[in-house]
């Protein structure tokens, strides 16, 4: 899980940086502190980053505050440093409310293990924006994480509804339909992310057994 969100955070990070850089066209003092930062961020060198980061918030720069803040909060995650990470993304969602920020904010305090904050940056984040599908799945992950079928399934539904053809979305539909006790809507949804080539279906087929094993053990005796 931790892998998985360092590559998503690594992804948004470049991102964010080519479409800043695309907007750029004559360039301030503090845009070559950035650009140094950059520099020591893809060769590892994440205190220096940092430092550079931070020194461009107080100089003239064509980078936004906030854009900034979300650049020093992908730094601490490539350190593991999640608490800081956290401290950052809210600086920059303090200074411009955005659906991406919100869902990596959520996905930060998942792993700091605060699902009730989690929960709540995902439900700002559909606020924001409701035709996108990822803090929608994201949210309904985490209840499924919690056995809360009932909040997670319509959300899990929702997501799909938005991008059928995400794997993982089909993947968790199918282990919480199987562990509300919907055999034939697991077993859709399992085929479909089969079908979609989901990485990992077979941590997900085993939750399913497991599930699937555990309510014959406590089914009535005819």
């Amino acid at each position: 899980m931790i892998e998985i969100m360092r590559k998503q955070t690594i992804f948004c990070f470049f991102c964010a940086f080519f479409v800043a850089a695309g907007m750029i066209s004559c360039a301030k003092p503090g845009d070559n502190t950035v650009r140094q930062a950059m520099q020591a961020l893809g060769t590892g060198e994440y205190d220096t980053a940092l430092q550079f980061f931070t020194q461009a918030l107080e100089e003239d720069t064509n980078y936004s505050p906030e854009l900034l803040y979300t650049f020093i909060a992908n730094v601490y995650v490539n350190q593991g440093e999640y608490q800081k990470a956290i401290a950052a993304q809210e600086s920059s969602l303090a200074l411009r409310a955005e659906y991406r920020g919100f869902v990596s904010l959520g996905m930060l305090y998942h792993l700091v293990k605060d699902d009730e904050k989690a929960a709540a940056a995902y439900r700002n984040a559909i606020a924001l924006d409701g035709k996108k599908a990822e803090a929608y799945a994201s949210l309904g992950a985490l209840y499924l994480g919690q056995d809360d079928t009932a909040q997670a399934i319509p959300l899990l539904e929702k997501a799909a509804a938005l991008e059928p053809n995400i794997a993982v979305i089909q993947a968790n539909l199918a282990v919480a339909y199987a562990f509300a006790g919907e055999r034939e809507k697991s077993d859709a949804a399992l085929e479909k992310a089969r079908a979609l080539k989901c990485e990992n279906i077979e941590q997900f087929e085993e939750k399913i057994a497991d599930r699937q094993d555990s309510s014959r053990q406590i089914a009535p005796a005819p």
